[in-house]
């Protein structure tokens, strides 16, 4: 044999894996500032909701409020599955979307609280 080593089927170097990790590492880093106002905003929700509840509340509302307080939670449980996920794609287009994905994933409940009119910007 007068190859030095001899590559085995699957395997890949070390700074090809890092390579193709990449987007998911890219999207993992752009999607916790995202995430963190998801869960933050959920817990806000949480606290505005024990109110309610106390205010006597009607059924409908109440369904509505304790969703609204577990979005952050839903939203954590889809962002790490999108990363797993990913990490289990070979080809770059499925690793690139499901990157992607995650980070839609992370951000589209803070979008939808500043579009919907929960976040104002002005302070009281």
């Amino acid at each position: 044999m007068s190859e030095e080593f001899v590559e085995y089927a699957g395997r890949s170097e070390p700074r090809e894996r890092w390579l193709k990790a990449l987007p998911l590492i890219i999207a993992a880093v752009l999607g916790l500032p995202l995430l963190a106002a998801a869960i933050y905003f959920s817990v806000q929700m949480a606290q505005m909701t024990k109110y309610l509840f106390d205010l006597g509340t009607s059924g409908w509302d109440a369904v509505v409020m304790v969703l609204l307080s577990l979005s952050g939670g839903f939203c954590l449980i889809l962002y790490l599955a999108f990363l797993f996920i990913g990490t289990r794609r070979r080809t770059w287009k499925w690793r690139i979307q499901w990157a992607v994905a995650t980070v839609l994933v992370a951000g589209v409940l803070p979008l939808w609280w500043l579009f919907g009119g929960f976040f104002s910007g002005a302070s009281a």
